[in-house]
């Protein structure tokens, strides 16, 4: 495996756990509510997800604001590819519209199945296309750039996943 590849497949792994983790909170007791939930259990669950949604959701935002400054500053290349990116960043979805329900003071509380169904229907296509489209970059240092992925990187985002997992009521899928 490549470096990209490798890159890659961490890209797509935490966008499986984002889904992931929204799923089993939208999933949690309560959840429709927006409100606390009463039992610890869900409360240990909602405080892990939301630690690792803030977290990685905040990554692949950085990561677009990279993709988007390397496709404003690289000339030449293929020009197709290059429009097609710029339009999927441009299209709805963005981890920071995913974010901003947590970022706004004064905001609404997040209901967790509201923000599960934006995640699943929105931001992982967006995330996806993305994705799909970044293939023309061939360069590993332009990868290395976008993605901002190393090793500490890679264990922190498995040691916040773990603690989703580990607040998971057993039986329950995360």
């Amino acid at each position: 495996m490549n470096e990209i590849q490798l890159i890659r497949a961490q890209l797509n792994t935490e966008r499986l756990h984002v889904n992931a983790v929204a799923q089993a909170c939208a999933a949690a007791p309560g959840a429709a509510q927006g409100r606390a939930l009463p039992a610890s259990a869900a409360l240990e669950l909602r405080a892990a997800a939301t630690d690792y949604l803030l977290c990685v959701l905040g990554w692949f935002d950085a990561r677009d604001q990279h993709l988007i400054e390397l496709l404003r500053t690289r000339t030449g290349g293929d020009e197709p590819a290059r429009h097609a990116l710029q339009r999927a960043l441009a299209q709805p979805g963005s981890s920071h519209e995913a974010l901003a329900p947590h970022n706004n003071a004064g905001a609404l509380p997040v209901t967790w199945p509201a923000w599960a169904q934006f995640i699943q229907t929105v931001w992982n296509p967006r995330r996806e296309a993305i994705d799909a489209l970044m293939t023309a970059i061939t360069r590993p240092a332009d990868w290395r750039t976008i993605a901002g992925i190393d090793a500490d990187s890679i264990l922190d985002e498995r040691r916040r996943f773990e603690r989703v997992r580990a607040a998971c009521p057993p039986g329950e899928a995360c």
